[in-house]
């Protein structure tokens, strides 16, 4: 019954004209809700922290989200049209993934969308960033916060970093040009082997992964040990053998779902981890 209530009053809701719904004023900062967890962390740096609604749910977990301490102190949606439209924002922030119909009922109830791509590379994000905040009506503060992230990436330095890296993934998955992840070891100096394969996410067999001669395997997120058939590769006698954990390297899986706001954490963890490394390679 309630759930009946509930669509019922979203079907009034989007009959209703646009001049019956009430909309912002000239210079009012518009009330956002968050759907996209790529830009929860910009909201929370740069947007006022009266414009925010709500942020993802997945946004207060921290297998999902590095900044999941900062996000605990703002309400989380669970994303649920009824449960959006209730809670009265100007403007949803939506992925690329979302569903057409939905923004499009979002725009019959007079609810501005902006679409944040999940950028694969640092220098996306930062037009992201400057976009997101020109939405949101704080350019200048986006174009504040942006320095900041710029200023943390000149930091690195990538002289006397330089190794071969192959990441492998669910199913002997790896990660070519154009990941994420090619673009966070690019920037810790490293070489991502990967890009020998190809473009995206490839197969790559054990005897390729032998034929490329990695220093070292980056893993993201995962067990030391096979727990379904997915991850089986992992624990393959092969690997095992010519990948003991001294020349296996783990990122956690929450640095490298979107560039931007996260992609400084990864290139540190990545350098920290590759020179932990060779200080425990034997002698």
């Amino acid at each position: 019954m309630q759930m009946l209530l509930r669509v019922t009053i979203l079907a009034l809701l989007v009959l209703l004209p646009k001049s019956t719904l009430a909309e912002p004023g000239k210079n009012t900062l518009p009330r956002i809700v968050s759907l996209n967890l790529c830009a929860d962390p910009y909201l929370i740096e740069f947007a006022a922290p009266k414009q925010i609604i709500a942020l993802t749910w997945n946004s207060h977990d921290p297998a999902q989200s590095p900044f999941a301490t900062r996000a605990a102190n703002y309400p989380v949606t669970g994303g649920r049209l009824e449960e959006v439209v209730e809670m009265g924002p100007d403007l949803v922030i939506l992925s690329p993934f979302s569903m057409s119909n939905r923004r499009q009922t979002l725009h019959r109830l007079g609810i501005e969308t902006f679409t944040l791509n999940a950028a694969n590379e640092y220098d996306a994000a930062r037009e992201e960033i400057i976009a997101l905040g020109a939405a949101i009506g704080r350019e200048t503060q986006a174009r504040d916060y942006l320095s900041n992230l710029d200023a943390q990436m000149a930091e690195f330095d990538r002289q006397g970093i330089s190794a071969g890296l192959l990441n492998i993934q669910r199913r002997g998955l790896t990660t070519g040009a154009g990941h994420i992840l090619d673009d966070i070891i690019h920037r810790a100096g490293a070489q991502n082997l990967g890009r020998i394969v190809g473009d995206g996410m490839i197969a790559v067999s054990l005897e390729h992964v032998l034929m490329l001669r990695p220093d070292y395997l980056l893993m993201i997120g995962v067990p030391a040990e096979a727990i379904d058939r997915g991850t089986e590769i992992f624990a393959h006698p092969v690997l095992r053998e010519h990948f003991p954990s001294h020349r296996r390297i783990t990122l956690p899986a929450n640095m490298v779902l979107c560039a931007g706001a996260s992609t400084p954490l990864a290139v540190a963890a990545l350098q920290d981890a590759l020179k932990n490394q060779r200080s425990e390679l034997p002698e």
